[in-house]
């Protein structure tokens, strides 16, 4: 099954194949706001198989028709979700996150990783390395592209930096290596390409969703040349020079498997071996990406329960804060209460050396200063009164 990645929703495979099956293409596209032609080009790069031409007018007429294809079962390496681009994403509801736990069972992968890897060595069945690039795998095409440009490029010229990088004999056996294990892997749905990484051939693999390398390396002492500052095998290295190649998921983590030459064999007879364990691998990392999943989700919501926490705690202490300048705000407006209590005693008593309207007036002004410093009458306790909580 093919799955075109975009940033979006992921559904399960059934129930876009089940849209595409709903109604007629152009009530379909009006739903979504694309021409039918556009709609059936994405649907088809999900890999939907669509209905013959002529399908609704047989619906219509009450004809019988084909029913809606089965979906492909999840090959190894698969996520068994289509990711939805903003297009079409809306229209569905995301499916559940696959659990870790499986099951992992479809009619292409058992359950059991050593039975997938029995079934694909009995799908494989023999492989073996070219013994020339005159028709070498497509994975290998841009690479022998660019050095076919080299090769023409540096015609006459000396400089080792325009010459072609991987003409020597190891580096030309290290190509038929990788051609025989993408052959073997095309077989079976899956995909490779040689790459050049730091001027040596190493593979890239696609195995369902999922990308896994291919690397090589030199068993043993070997002669190297310093070139740009780097030390890169001798050119001049003959092809049976004893190597070991590893399938990686990452180049921080220890190889996954292994093979070299040795007493069982040239590498070139293992090709069979290597393809089928890296299409078990393809399907190991699918499985343990759910393991990571789930573990960075879980960090994710611990991450987030902290931070609430810490909103939640920063909010209760200033509702303490509130709380005190509320208490130091009513003293003051006491305080200025009583001293207008006072005021007006003196004045009353005929204490008071001012004019009785200067008083009365001083008077209203303090009690309304009071009033506004007041945390009941201003509002101002209202800050602190409620349990602080936090938005949903």
């Amino acid at each position: 099954m093919r799955y075109v990645y975009y940033s979006g929703v992921d559904i399960l495979p059934d129930q876009l194949w089940d849209f595409a099956w709903s109604a007629p293409m152009r009530d379909l596209a009006a739903k979504v706001g694309m021409s039918d032609v556009g709609l059936r080009k994405a649907l088809r790069s999900y890999g939907v198989i669509l209905p013959r031409q002529g399908h609704w007018n047989r619906v219509h007429a009450g004809r019988k028709v084909e029913t809606r294809p089965k979906v492909p079962g999840r090959r190894p390496g698969e996520t068994g979700r289509i990711r939805l681009d903003s297009r079409l994403g809306h229209l569905f509801e995301p499916a559940a996150p696959k659990s870790s736990d499986g099951p992992f069972v479809s009619i292409h992968v058992p359950e059991d990783l050593e039975e997938l890897r029995e079934q694909e060595l009995r799908a494989i069945g023999r492989a073996r390395a070219p013994k020339n690039l005159d028709a070498p795998n497509r994975g290998l095409n841009d690479l022998l592209l660019r050095e076919q440009r080299r090769r023409e490029k540096s015609e006459g010229w000396a400089y080792w930096w325009e010459a072609p990088k991987f003409d020597t004999p190891l580096s030309r056996r290290r190509l038929r290596i990788l051609s025989g294990v993408f052959d073997a892997l095309d077989k079976r749905g899956h995909s490779g390409s040689a790459r050049d990484d730091n001027d040596e051939v190493h593979g890239a693999m696609r195995i369902g969703d999922m990308s896994l390398s291919l690397r090589f390396e030199i068993v043993g002492r070997h002669r190297s040349v310093r070139q740009a500052g780097r030390n890169l095998p001798a050119p001049d290295l003959p092809a049976n020079t004893v190597l070991r190649i590893s399938i990686v998921s990452d180049t921080r983590q220890p190889a996954i498997a292994s093979w070299a030459d040795d007493a069982d064999g040239l590498i070139e007879s293992k090709i069979a071996s290597i393809a089928a364990s890296a299409i078990v691998a393809g399907e190991a990392r699918f499985r343990r990406s759910l393991k990571e999943d789930e573990e960075e989700q879980q960090r994710r919501r611990e991450a987030e329960e902290h931070r609430r926490r810490e909103r939640l705690a920063a909010l209760n202490a200033q509702r303490l804060v509130d709380l005190r300048v509320s208490g130091e705000l009513l003293r003051q407006a006491q305080d200025i209460r009583l001293l207008v209590s006072e005021v007006r005693r003196a004045m009353d008593e005929g204490t008071s050396l001012r004019p009785k309207q200067t008083l009365e007036a001083w008077e209203r002004w303090a009690l309304a200063e009071a009033d506004r410093i007041d945390p009941v009458k201003s509002g101002q306790i209202e800050k602190h009164l409620e349990e602080p909580r936090l938005a949903e």
